[in-house]
């Protein structure tokens, strides 16, 4: 078991400033840094037709659509999600986004378990948020998780 010591967490200052320098992306969970690998071609097809599609649905809209080099910030936490939409973008931070109301992750083997478990937990807590979307990549499956207003905890499964 890897025991991480409060002197080797890192703070959200050096983290920024290590991403803008950095030719590989990390995501920063509780103080730890996790390398982000590489996507396959499935999964870059499916997260770049996600993004075009609501590229061209949102084009004279003041919502746009970001890909997966723009993070997401959540309290302390950042993450690289494959597709956002935010309607509330804003511009004095350029480089993540705190307010998306939309979140599309494409799964993969390396990543299901924390797309549906750490992330999932995380995204329901962003007031903004209106749906979670997971797409596998090696089968059709696609679940939809989507906020209700009158009830902002409760989310609820959507299986297509």
């Amino acid at each position: 078991m890897l025991v991480i010591k409060p002197s080797d967490l890192i703070s959200v200052e050096d983290y920024l400033t290590g991403e803008l320098n950095s030719d590989i992306k990390h995501e920063l969970i509780d103080g730890t840094v996790y390398a982000m690998a590489g996507a396959s071609a499935n999964h870059e097809r499916i997260s770049g037709n996600i993004y075009r599609k609501f590229g061209n649905h949102l084009e004279n809209q003041p919502c746009e659509p970001f890909g997966s080099d723009m993070k997401l910030r959540i309290n302390a936490n950042f993450f690289y999600p494959d597709v956002m939409v935010d309607c509330s973008f804003d511009n004095s931070e350029p480089y993540f986004t705190k307010t998306p109301i939309i979140i599309v992750e494409v799964l993969s083997k390396s990543t299901r378990k924390k797309d549906t478990t750490l992330k999932l937990l995380s995204y329901i807590n962003i007031p903004s948020l209106k749906e979670y979307v997971l797409i596998e990549q090696d089968f059709v499956d696609v679940q939809v998780f989507r906020c209700s207003e009158e009830v902002r905890a409760g989310y609820q499964a959507i299986i297509f």
